[in-house]
């Protein structure tokens, strides 16, 4: 009998309180490798507490997460890991180029492959003819690309997105999300937040 491949995340009785709220109240789940989920829920369901948990932004009060079968804590998960935060992470005063050299730098991506990465993200972001303007002055929906780019620039094989289509126009929702099908299709696992019922 063939055992099965270890899952991209596990995650057994996580638990996180801010004083007497609790936030998040023993969550249990897998994620397998290659598979996509998405939770559900209104604001303040704990989404976003949830996937900050899962990607080292917050520390649980309790309860366990492993990446690959690797504790969070360690640097294997760290690096197999790629997080899109609900709020732009971008730097609005640099030009498109300019910050997925950064990001690609942060993520320790080396000197050798980061041109190919950067080309890669303008062409995968469809802002290859934008590669030279400020960030600063892109629509809602182009912007959200950047951001996503700029988080997966170092080729992930856990993908983390916190709302990656909020406030965006239906178009730039499908945009997006075809980008993420891309990923999956080159074997990322990918965990979204959403309260979007499409």
């Amino acid at each position: 009998m063939l055992s099965s491949p270890i899952p991209a995340l596990d995650i057994a009785g996580l638990r996180k309180k801010y004083g007497s709220n609790e936030a998040l109240s023993g969550v249990d789940f897998r994620l397998h490798q290659g598979e996509r989920l998405a939770f559900l829920g209104p604001n303040g369901a704990g989404k976003t507490t949830l996937i900050r948990a899962l990607a080292g932004r917050t520390r649980p009060t309790s309860g366990t997460i492993k990446v690959l079968g690797h504790p969070i804590e360690t640097v294997g998960a760290r690096q197999a890991m790629g997080f899109v935060p609900q709020d732009l992470a971008l730097y609005f005063d640099l030009t498109t180029r300019e910050n997925l050299k950064a990001f690609g730098k942060f993520h320790g991506v080396h000197r050798r492959e980061l041109a190919e990465r950067v080309d890669w993200a303008l062409e995968w972001t469809g802002l290859k003819d934008r590669a030279g303007e400020l960030v600063g002055k892109f629509s809602g929906g182009m912007k959200r690309r950047v951001n996503l780019a700029c988080g997966v620039l170092h080729q992930p094989k856990v993908i983390l997105l916190d709302e990656p289509t909020v406030g965006v126009d239906p178009q730039s929702r499908e945009r997006i999300f075809t980008m993420l099908d891309e990923l999956n299709e080159q074997g990322a696992s990918i965990l979204l937040t959403t309260h979007h019922l499409d």
